[in-house]
């Protein structure tokens, strides 16, 4: 298996440039185009918010064991649990090293204690990323992303490039 979680532990999370993928065809476009950029850093996959809810750890499970078949290149991958404490232990016992669980939950301490004895990382936030879980028009987009770096920074869940042109209100 190409997966490679332990690279969340030693690298800075500003290593790691994240996807939002929702499926197997969007997680392995990213991969590709990845490596269409020769981007030697790490990639990780990053699970839609909340995925943890409506999709399921298995799901999550099974989409990245399924990549990790047949995929060229290492990658991380993190589950986002949102606020749920129970999801995130779930994810946990069912072999998922990389997880987020927001840090307003009264659980949260607890969590990232238990994660923290499996040598796994509970993140507070989710990560600057690209949204794959958008539909994308051309995967020059993403090949740009891996390329140079940008990812929007204002709204956590609006992470696709803003391609719009500017416009001057102030008249």
């Amino acid at each position: 298996m190409l997966t490679e979680n332990r690279l969340l532990f030693s690298s800075s999370p500003t290593c790691i440039r994240y996807v939002c993928v929702c499926d197997h065809a969007g997680a392995h476009r990213a991969l590709l185009a990845a490596d269409q950029a020769e981007y030697g850093g790490c990639v990780g996959l990053l699970s839609p918010p909340g995925a943890v809810a409506f999709m399921g750890v298995g799901w999550w499970r099974a989409l990245m064991d399924g990549l990790a078949e047949s995929a060229a290149r290492a990658f991380v991958h993190v589950l986002d649990c949102d606020s749920s404490p129970a999801g995130a232990l779930m994810a946990l016992r069912c072999g998922q090293q990389a997880a987020i669980l927001r840090p307003q939950n009264p659980q949260y301490e607890t969590v990232r204690a238990l994660y923290a004895q499996q040598n796994a990382a509970l993140l507070p936030q989710r990560p600057p990323s690209f949204n794959l879980a958008v539909p994308l028009s051309a995967t020059s987009s993403l090949v740009g992303y891996f390329a140079h770096g940008y990812c929007q920074h204002q709204h956590p869940e609006n992470n696709a490039p803003d391609t719009r042109q500017k416009k001057d209100c102030s008249t």
